[in-house]
């Protein structure tokens, strides 16, 4: 469900009985796009998240809050400046769009008193957050000119407009004036017609008032009776009176389906539904995992250009040595076009460009190219050297296809591991790793700046009660299987391709093949192998890996190991997921 009209009505609604009447005490700005407002209202602390964010534009209170950066962005400063210590006076939706107003009574330079509004419009790509002062705009988080929009310029110095608003408010719309509007449009489907004449109703609210008046949204508007129209207005004005908080999760994945301010008839059969007293609490579970999700992808992205620049070089660097050893491996020729032209020197011309020869290697007649520009014995010299060259080529060629296999497996299981990131501090814990390894160099400087806070390895329960660890980064995976296993514990792992570390923990108990079982599909899941069948898991006891000296983070050696064919099942890792 997007943030429609309805939603933004109950937001509007529980910031202004929560915050109206508080104190700006403190203005952040984690984000480029997004702002935190700490608001001490009757000794309460309240955290008010604004994001202009494209794919997530939000308002809502937050219990949690992000970490606030070194320099503040000038808009950030700006805020800080005209609203800090100002006073909520109210919160209002602006008729039942998708926007809020937010007035603050601040002092001014002269100690004046005035009044500042903070528009927060949650339109998608449009979304913005705007301060205004007497209707003209002091700045936005996001500036649009008139190469960007046509209708109205978001600048500095410019008189704040509303976005368009063509729309009815059904608040003040009777039954029969809402009739009279869509018969403006008899040839066109109910379900657009509805979003397209009624303010801030989305596609769910408007597939959810089809349902419940048993209509298809493809019906024309001539099909529909009269009285639907006041079971719709009557349903609308239920939603907004009588709300009901809930998060749809798929019945059988367990994946977040969607949130809704009402029960949904459209969702109730094939998903389970969590309720939430407050929308804000809803909104901060719902987009937790989505918005930090896309915003790692965002981080990351640079990360994932580099490695795979680096790894496309890395393939380019094997296929020449491939060629190269062929090439190697076939220098015995030279040395018999060497010794056949010094056996017969005698017979030879000084100036010609090949010359056939009876090879007594291989008892038949050969041709051996030869440079015109040099004796005989010269162009048999220039073979033995080619060969001796090619000979100990071979070596190197060796080496470097090793150490490019290696760091081909590397950078892979570093772009397994960014998939698996779900947090900022696992991010800088890869960047660290990247900046040791020398693949990121300008990391090194960032790290002196901050600590990376350690994050945690995945935990699972086995259907036979054993704790399941699985690592999603290189430096968790070392501090697993080196620093927080015994010796007798189980060390799983997909055979010869990036993936996660799992311990399976004993605590001096028998593992059950059902166990085994459970932490293999979990390594399968959690590696490059997740979208393939009938994989090979190798597992061992933790006493028989070892880490070689000097190898890059995350690389270990086995021995006395098993092996085990499962496919990755999603259901089994939802069975015995759990948060320790």
């Amino acid at each position: 469900m997007a943030l429609d009209g309805i939603a933004m009505f109950h937001i509007a609604s529980e910031l202004e009985n929560k915050l109206s009447g508080g104190k700006i005490n403190k203005i952040y700005q984690p984000e480029t796009d997004e702002l935190i407002f700490n608001v001490l209202k009757n000794k309460n602390k309240y955290n008010l998240l604004v994001s202009a964010n494209s794919s997530f534009p939000r308002i809502h209170l937050i219990s949690t809050t992000k970490d606030n950066p070194a320099s503040p962005p000038m808009f950030c400063m700006l805020l800080r400046k005209k609203l800090m210590g100002g006073i909520i006076t109210s919160v209002k939706q602006l008729e039942f769009d998708r926007i809020i107003e937010i007035t603050v009574s601040s002092r001014d330079e002269l100690m004046d008193y005035t009044e500042l509004k903070l528009v927060v419009e949650i339109m998608g790509r449009h979304s913005n957050v705007i301060l205004i002062e007497n209707n003209i705009i002091s700045d936005s988080i996001k500036r649009i000119n008139k190469f960007i929009s046509s209708y109205r310029e978001v600048l500095p110095g410019r008189e704040y407009i509303l976005p368009p608003m063509g729309k009815k408010d059904f608040r003040r719309l009777r039954p029969e004036e809402l009739y009279d509007e869509v018969q403006k449009s008899p040839n066109k489907r109910i379900g657009k017609v509805i979003m397209d004449t009624l303010q801030g109703i989305s596609k769910p609210a408007m597939l959810e008032l089809c349902t419940r008046n048993s209509l298809d949204e493809n019906q024309l508007v001539t099909e529909i009776p009269k009285n639907i129209f006041s079971n719709i207005i009557d349903q609308l004005h239920d939603f907004i009176n009588n709300p009901s908080f809930y998060i749809y999760s798929d019945k059988d994945t367990g994946d977040i389906l969607d949130f809704t301010t009402y029960d949904s008839t459209c969702l109730n059969d094939r998903a389970t539904k969590k309720e939430y007293s407050e929308i804000s609490s809803l909104l901060e579970d719902y987009y937790k995992l989505k918005d930090s999700s896309q915003r790692i992808k965002q981080r990351s992205a640079s990360i994932n250009q580099l490695i795979g620049n680096k790894l496309e070089r890395d393939y380019n660097k094997l296929d020449n040595l491939n060629q190269d050893r062929v090439e190697a491996e076939n220098a015995e020729k030279f040395k018999v076009y060497g010794d056949l032209i010094f056996a017969n020197l005698y017979n030879l011309s000084d100036k010609t460009t090949s010359v056939d020869l009876y090879d007594y290697y291989s008892d038949k007649d050969i041709t051996i190219p030869l440079d015109i520009r040099l004796t005989p014995a010269e162009n048999a010299k220039k073979y033995y050297d080619r060969y001796n060259k090619q000979k100990r080529a071979l070596t190197y060629i060796d080496e470097q296809m090793q150490k490019t296999l290696e760091e081909i497996y590397y950078l892979e299981s570093v772009l397994d591991n960014l998939e698996k990131c779900t947090t900022y501090d696992e991010l800088n814990e890869i960047k660290e790793e990247l900046a040791e390894t020398g693949f990121l160099k300008s990391a090194k400087s960032r790290q002196k700046k901050s600590k990376t806070v350690e994050s945690k390895p995945m935990v699972f329960k086995s259907s036979e009660n054993f704790t399941i660890y699985v690592g999603k980064n290189n430096k968790q995976n070392d501090l697993l299987t080196l620093k927080s296993s015994s010796k007798d514990d189980l060390w799983f792992h997909v055979k010869d391709i990036p993936g996660s570390h799992v311990i399976v923990k004993t605590e001096g108990r028998v593992i059950g093949e059902k166990t085994i079982e459970e932490a293999a599909v979990l390594a399968a899941y959690y590696s490059k192998a997740k979208m393939s069948a009938n994989v090979p898991v190798d597992y061992t006891q933790v006493k028989y890996v070892k880490k070689p000296k000097g190898s890059k983070a995350g690389m270990v050696i086995y021995t006395d190991n098993k092996t085990i064919f499962v496919t990755p099942d999603e259901k089994v890792v939802k069975a015995v997921e759990y948060a320790e």
